[in-house]
């Protein structure tokens, strides 16, 4: 089972270096690691629909009406926190995800109940598919390639890899 130090560790391996025994060793790679671990976890979610961090969830309208555009507007899931949405129940409504000062992230529709499909923020590498774990695996590579050799030119393969 992966964790997120061998995740770090591989990721690390894959540019010739070390790996750390824990993510708050008194060592530049660990912290350069604790510090793209999570975007790139996220990044990594948000890339694909993958199987293990796709969610339900009926949500809750809000008593205040969009300004334009829409009738209604929902609020989003916090726990777990919803990453991205990929879809409502019907394939046929119209969605749009905004960032609202008063109101934070919320789905703005015409439809007068919100059931949606999204990509959770799953954080416990108990529940990642292997696959997940060899994408974000290079997504941390192609992170760390520059700080810790300082090779752009193993950078650009690290991106590529992680691309593909």
């Amino acid at each position: 089972m992966a964790t997120e130090v061998s995740i770090c560790s591989n990721a690390l391996r894959r540019l010739g270096d070390d790996p750390i025994t824990s993510l708050t060793d008194d060592t530049e790679r660990a912290r350069l690691c604790n510090a793209f671990y999570a975007d790139a976890r996220d990044a990594c979610l948000r890339s694909h629909p993958w199987n293990f961090a796709i969610t339900r969830a009926s949500l809750t309208q809000l008593s205040s009406t969009p300004a334009y555009g829409f009738d209604y507007q929902y609020a989003l899931p916090t726990d777990p926190y919803c990453l991205r949405v990929l879809s409502m129940e019907f394939e046929d409504y119209i969605f749009k995800v905004e960032n609202l000062a008063t109101e934070g992230r919320v789905l703005l529709t015409n439809e007068d109940t919100a059931k949606i499909l999204y990509i959770a923020k799953i954080t416990d590498t108990a529940l990642f598919d292997s696959m997940f774990v060899d994408a974000l695996t290079a997504k941390l590579a192609a992170n760390l390639a520059y700080p810790v050799t300082n090779s752009v030119t193993l950078q650009t393969q690290m991106v590529k890899i992680y691309e593909g």
